[in-house]
């Protein structure tokens, strides 16, 4: 972690020089939110390219806990250490322009963009069970460590150039006292599809673990059938049905399938599937040969304007 002056942190002069961020040379965009830039960049003493996060404290002030958010997320990554959780490599600071610049691995794409490009939002088989085994790992790693993400779902996992999938944005984890006798809980600001039931519901305690096993069931739903398990014309009619816990299961997917987002969505979370209980269905253990071919990381639009 550092702060530099502004004459050390940036060096540029319109288009002919390079721009530097610390030791970061910086790259092309690789996304934006509402309150942050990410960008490709290169650091110059190992070579190895990475990612940037850019924030400015003022768009930060503007959201709902976003200094809190950003302060708890920077904590929680400077002691995480698996290959299914993005590491943060560097944390810069610039007073004088008031940005906050996060350094993580590089990905090259995320989840929601393969889903997106996918004949009818669908995975093949074996790329949804590769990326879905993984992102158990990781969040039996997260869980190990006592943090419920509370934010799963596809645009918060990247993939990296060897098909291993990072976990990210833990803005809105939290990380449970040590001395606390359970997983519970009491405040959630994940996406309103992927939230539990028992959230819609308004529930002032609730199971960590659970929502998370859950928002995961969601994900695995939505990348293997193409849609969401819930939908809503508003905020309100999509919790009324999240808090029905009713769902269609497609016919066409594999028993086994069935039976694991069947325990993944249950309503009720003491009967909700564990991590265990998810590792032990018979499609989450099975192999699963390529019967088609997989979504390629990179699109053909990225790859012919590159």
């Amino acid at each position: 972690m550092q702060r530099c002056n502004t004459s050390d942190q940036l060096i540029y002069e319109k288009d002919n020089r390079p721009k530097f961020v610390g030791r970061y040379l910086i790259g092309d965009l690789i996304g934006e939110g509402s309150y942050s830039k990410v960008k490709e960049v290169i650091d110059s003493e190992s070579l190895e390219r990475r990612a940037i996060k850019i924030m400015k404290k003022q768009r930060l002030k503007k959201i709902p806990n976003g200094e809190e958010n950003v302060k708890r997320e920077t904590k929680l990554m400077s002691r995480l250490d698996h290959k299914n959780v993005i590491k943060l490599i560097d944390i810069l600071y610039n007073d004088e322009k008031q940005k906050i610049y996060i350094v993580m691995e590089y990905c090259v794409t995320v989840l929601q963009e393969l889903f997106d490009r996918a004949p009818n939002n669908i995975l093949p088989i074996s790329q949804a069970h590769c990326y879905f085994v993984q992102l158990i790992e990781g969040l039996e790693y997260l869980h190990s460590q006592g943090i419920i993400h509370k934010d799963i779902k596809p645009s918060n996992i990247l993939i990296d150039t060897s098909n291993v999938i990072k976990i990210t944005d833990l803005g809105v984890s939290e990380q449970l006292d040590l001395f606390q006798p359970d997983d519970s809980c009491s405040t959630s600001q994940g996406s309103p599809a992927f939230q539990a039931p028992e959230l819609a519901e308004g529930s002032e305690k609730f199971s960590g673990y659970k929502i998370d096993i859950w928002s995961s069931g969601v994900t695995l739903y939505t990348i293997t059938t193409g849609k969401y398990p819930f939908e809503g014309e508003n905020i309100y009619r999509l919790f009324e049905k999240v808090s029905q816990g009713r769902f269609e299961m497609p016919d066409n997917l594999d028993p086994a399938l069935q039976n694991l987002l069947l325990g993944m969505l249950t309503k009720n979370p003491d009967e909700r599937f564990s991590l265990d209980q998810v590792k032990s269905n018979d499609w989450f253990r099975r192999n699963h040969p390529p019967i088609s071919e997989h979504i390629p990381l990179i699109s053909q639009q990225q790859i012919n304007r590159d």
